[in-house]
């Protein structure tokens, strides 16, 4: 005999089948109230969630479930007054077994009505959510005492959820971020770029910082802006792919670099001072050791000296140099060529018979570059080579003036 069409079953066996899909499901209590909010039917899941067998539970009311401090506050009356109201309700509470125990239940109320359309009573499934609550609420814990302000974004760039800290940081309660784009926390010249790295994240996510190499800023409620590091990372739920983004304000870090930047440069400075020792006469002693980049500062510096003096000589004094390499042998080269191209001679000082046996040794080549042992000897060439440039100077002048004469 074939089947019927389930619109041809009666409706005792469709409600029998009903009750034996509903009594299946183990992870949810389904109970029948009446209009005034008394159980009239119990599921097997409701038996095993909250204790009662059906023979002692049916006819009492539904308050029987809350705790005692929720009955007091009139909760299940509320309850059931919304679902009456807007024919569904759906709450997350403490509810109690027979024994006592709470646990915490996710329950939804739906009102039932007959044929006509009267109420007649109320459907009710709870699930007990409390490892799924405690969960949360670890989570959101450790959110909320996290250092950093942390930013949960949905995929469409709204804001989800916040902590403490990104209250505190960006200036805002937030209820007014919870539904808005989360650009509202970047400066504006940013936006436009900030949607696009955006939607190619949610396109391939994965745990990496932000804007690697670039300077990222936040944007507080008042307008200012402030230096960020972002950390991003992807976040599957329910809602699909969440974008969890910790933000660390490093305006003190940035300012304590650039002191000790600063600091260094001042270092550095110090290292390796441009001194007049005599008219057109530079002397730049050179102290430690000599790297690319302190070349190139103390190259810069001279050539400034040299330009802002109209210095004709310049003396290099090693003696403070602990050892002389090639590659510190080039870059004295290089500051003498450099040197030479603002018109002024060089006269390296303070090389000791084992800084020249070191320099023979490896090889190294200071072309035509005047040296001598001491500042005292490097000084008096210097006076020498001004005296002789004053001297061909004077003639040429001479010279000059002689053949203009008629």
């Amino acid at each position: 005999m074939a089947a019927s069409p389930v619109g041809e079953r009666d409706p005792e066996t469709r409600l029998r089948e009903l009750e034996a899909m509903l009594d299946a499901i183990a992870d949810y209590a389904f109970v029948k109230l009446n209009a005034d909010g008394e159980v009239v039917d119990w599921s097997r899941g409701a038996e095993t969630l909250l204790g009662y067998p059906a023979d002692e539970i049916v006819g009492r009311p539904l308050s029987i479930f809350y705790a005692e401090e929720d009955q007091a506050a009139g909760l299940p009356a509320s309850d059931l007054a919304k679902a009456a109201e807007t024919g569904r309700a759906e709450i997350e509470g403490w509810r109690v077994r027979k024994d006592g125990r709470r646990f915490r239940a996710n329950t939804v109320l739906a009102q039932i009505s007959d044929d006509s359309g009267e109420p007649t009573g109320f459907g009710v499934a709870i699930r007990d959510v409390t490892e799924s609550h405690a969960a949360e609420a670890m989570f959101r814990g450790l959110l909320e005492t996290a250092p950093d302000a942390v930013v949960i974004v949905e995929s469409d760039g709204r804001i989800l959820l916040v902590n403490r800290q990104t209250e505190v940081m960006f200036g805002y309660d937030r209820d007014e971020l919870i539904g808005e784009s989360v650009e509202i926390l970047v400066p504006e010249r940013f936006r436009p770029r900030h949607n696009a790295y955006r939607d190619g994240y949610i396109i391939s996510p994965q745990t990496r910082p932000m804007g690697i190499g670039l300077e990222l800023y936040g944007r507080r409620r008042d307008g200012t802006e402030f230096p960020v590091e972002i950390s991003l990372g992807p976040l599957e739920s329910d809602r699909g792919t969440l974008v969890s983004a910790a933000i660390r304000d490093v305006t003190e870090r940035r300012e304590q670099e650039l002191r000790l930047q600063r600091q260094r440069d001042e270092i550095m400075e110090l290292s390796t001072p441009v001194i007049q020792v005599w008219d057109k006469v530079l002397a730049l002693p050179i102290i430690g050791t000599l790297d690319s980049l302190r070349a190139a500062r103390l190259t810069e510096g001279l050539l400034e000296k040299i330009a802002e003096n109209q210095a004709e000589v310049i003396i290099l004094d090693i003696s403070g140099v602990p050892t002389i390499d090639t590659q510190v042998a080039q870059h004295l080269l290089k500051t003498v060529q450099a040197a030479t191209l603002m018109g002024a001679a060089s006269i390296l000082s303070g090389v000791r018979p084992e800084t020249a046996q070191a320099m023979v040794h490896l090889g190294i080549d200071l072309g035509r570059l005047r040296s001598r042992n001491t500042l005292r000897d490097a000084l008096q060439l210097a006076l020498r080579i001004v005296a002789d440039r004053a001297g061909a100077a004077q003639a040429a002048a001479d010279t000059l003036m002689g053949q203009r004469r008629p």
